[in-house]
């Protein structure tokens, strides 16, 4: 078993996706003060995690922001993976990591599958995301829309909106940018938690860790101002829709219709296979139904959540309680993981139980 930093990101000539990458690591550990690592078994078992601090003394893990979870091998003995895996819990015991936090890949349904199957560790599914299948003629895939998504593409086209897709360059990324404004207004005007906010570091790692893996799609209004933009990263055939903002006028003349139209068409015009567009913030809500009007399918989204060592997690969740003034029972059962990290007293929405950046249990 291997567990490599960034500083030695040898190992895994192929790695499965976007997230188990070292360039995606960087990025992630810079926009949680965290440290990028990747459990590794040649026997077939990738695991990325963020070592955390939780005080001068105490660290937890989790996945980075987005969908990896563990990715086990299709084709080896499951004696061999749940080996490979007890390994990894005594390595993260022995280096004194409380407690770990999973965010699986609805793109890895085989590995899921074999995770529930191993009992590897608990899994609750949350709700899904939204795959869309572009292995086809952007024709198919605009007759496979429902009328109200072509609807607003036109209407956006009649108002003269106009979209494209290219590399992002590292200006695209800099403070005060057409992308970082859109993107940072709309996340104040639907209330998103401060750590849907990233560092400036956060993006520049991101632009060097991906390269021209990394992609913008931009919207443009007849004077030639972005009014929607977002970030695409893709990998080998799959491409995921990261981070996007709008204007609210442009909103209503359709143009976060023709943004994601012209992902999918540009998707389907330069290989891609799929485009993982996410889910809402809570389960069928608005967002996720407008997602699903451009013809995608559902895919299970599960996280999982293991705690390392029990007496030190109690003690810490004691503690936070207290902090709160809360008896820990009420603070377990906002299912928060982990409990300690709960960053609201319970009430409505507070522990987040949709927020793909934070971690309900």
């Amino acid at each position: 078993m291997e567990f490599l930093e960034l500083d030695n990101p040898t190992g895994p000539a192929r790695y499965p996706d976007v997230y188990f990458t070292p360039g995606y690591g960087a990025a992630a550990a810079a926009a949680d003060a965290a440290v990028w690592r990747l459990a590794y078994a040649p026997e077939g078992m990738l695991v990325p995690y963020l070592v955390r601090s939780v005080d001068d003394e105490v660290h937890d893990a989790a996945s980075p922001y987005g969908y990896s979870g563990i990715h086990l091998a299709a084709d080896r003995p499951p004696d061999e993976l749940a080996r490979c895996w007890s390994q990894a819990v005594e390595r993260w015991r022995d280096e004194g990591l409380v407690s770990l936090f999973l965010r699986f890949s609805p793109m890895d349904p085989a590995s899921v599958a074999a995770v529930r199957a191993l009992r590897l560790v608990p899994m609750v599914r949350r709700p899904d995301t939204l795959t869309v299948a572009v292995d086809r003629t952007p024709d198919e895939i605009w007759n496979g829309m429902a009328g109200r998504a072509r609807t607003a593409i036109r209407k956006a086209r009649r108002v003269g909106l106009e979209a494209a897709v290219r590399t992002v360059q590292s200006t695209d990324l800099d403070v005060g940018s057409p992308f970082r404004h859109l993107y940072e207004q709309t996340m104040k005007r639907v209330g998103s938690a401060p750590s849907y906010f990233f560092p400036d570091r956060y993006y520049r790692l991101l632009h060097d860790g991906l390269g021209r893996s990394l992609l913008t799609c931009e919207v443009r209004d007849p004077h030639g101002s972005v009014v929607a933009a977002s970030l695409l990263m893709r990998h080998a055939d799959l491409l995921h829709y990261h981070l996007a903002g709008s204007d609210p006028a442009a909103g209503r003349d359709g143009a976060n219709s023709l943004l994601l139209w012209t992902v999918l068409s540009w998707a389907a015009e330069h290989g891609c296979a799929r485009v993982h567009l996410g889910g809402g913030v809570r389960a069928d809500d608005g967002l996720f139904r407008f997602k699903c009007s451009f013809g995608g399918t559902r895919t299970e989204f599960w996280t999982g959540a293991l705690v390392l060592d029990r007496k030190r997690y109690d003690d810490l969740v004691a503690r936070h309680a207290a902090r709160l003034r809360l008896s820990t029972g009420d603070l377990l059962r906002t299912g928060f993981f982990p409990a300690y990290r709960q960053e609201l007293p319970p009430g409505p929405g507070a522990a987040g139980a949709d927020d793909r950046r934070r971690q309900p249990a």
